[in-house]
């Protein structure tokens, strides 16, 4: 058998081919949790099923299509057994299908025939607050940068000359009354 051939095999589950073979243990995985279910699952007590199915999605059992296909043959046995629709609750599914945003033209032709409507003016609105908010603290802050007597990345190397150039005052100040004080005790010694 060819090792192509072999690899496209294992990626094979139920009639799904999966993109990963990752993806494809995972629905194998699943299929060993369906036909556990099949085995102790009494489907005649609508309560134990319904229960079963609830935990199912609350827990994220069954993540791959073929768990979402299980899902809704039991979402619908419990439909077809008496239960209401408003009390089943529909099949999640964990993944997109489309890699287009909102903006795009297909989903807003979709947004507007199902009467939701994209808030523009609210964004528009929300997004100059938080420019103006951004832009003033940037402002506070330059303000406090150039009135704090800490150096900064602009004026390090001036404040570094100058605490330098004050040691070096002090320093020749002292050495100054040092110096007196020697020639002081000098006269008085003679």
């Amino acid at each position: 058998m060819d090792p192509t051939e072999k690899k496209e095999e294992s990626l094979v589950v139920e009639g799904y081919r999966f993109a990963t073979i990752a993806d494809a243990e995972t629905a194998r995985l699943e299929k060993k949790k369906i036909d556990n279910l099949e085995q102790h699952l009494d489907f005649r007590n609508i309560q134990n099923v319904l229960m079963v199915y609830n935990k199912a999605i609350d827990n994220r059992v069954f993540l791959t299509p073929l768990g979402s296909a299980y899902l809704q043959r039991m979402r619908n046995q419990l439909i077809k057994c008496g239960m209401s629709e408003e009390k089943v609750r529909p099949v999640p599914l964990y993944s997109t299908f489309s890699n287009k945003t909102e903006s795009s033209g297909f989903i807003r032709k979709s947004l507007e025939a199902r009467g939701v409507k994209p808030e523009y003016k609210g964004r528009f609105v929300t997004s100059v607050c938080i420019n103006v908010l951004l832009a003033a603290a940037i402002g506070v802050l330059i303000l406090l940068s150039l009135r704090s007597d800490l150096p900064t990345i602009v004026n390090y190397r001036t404040a570094i000359v100058n605490e330098y150039s004050e040691w070096e005052q002090e320093l020749q100040e002292r050495e100054r009354v040092v110096r007196e004080a020697e020639r002081a005790l000098d006269k008085n010694e003679r």
